[in-house]
């Protein structure tokens, strides 16, 4: 069964198995979470955090980050529907960012793995 945090099956069928695009694509990721981060915030207006949650929704489902993809579609429906409820709003992105970081830390696994062999 594919791990739902990072799931390398899909991710080398989706590069068609080439490491070195892999890496750049994990490399794109990893820099591209820095900027999502500070768009994912409870304060910033709905718009903002619902595009963003969009956007990691895409990168993930290609990289085949599924929690974080899940996470992600469940923001972006709270923003679809209108919540701006603080609490509401704080625990789906709470959840994406917790989802971002363990993709964040399998990347890291996944770039150590690939140096030790």
């Amino acid at each position: 069964m594919a791990s739902r945090i990072f799931d390398r099956a899909h991710f080398s069928m989706m590069t068609g198995g080439d490491l070195e695009l892999q890496g750049e694509i994990l490399q794109i990721f990893r820099v591209q979470a820095d900027l999502w981060a500070r768009l994912l915030i409870p304060d910033a207006p709905t718009p903002i955090w619902r595009d963003a949650a969009h956007t990691v929704k895409g990168s993930a489902k290609g990289v085949g980050f599924w929690e974080l993809a899940d996470a992600c579609a469940d923001a972006e429906d709270l923003g679809k529907a209108g919540a701006v409820e603080g609490a509401l709003v704080q625990a789906a992105l709470g959840r994406v960012q917790a989802r971002l970081d363990e993709a964040l830390a399998a990347i890291d696994a996944a770039a150590h793995e690939s140096c030790a062999a």
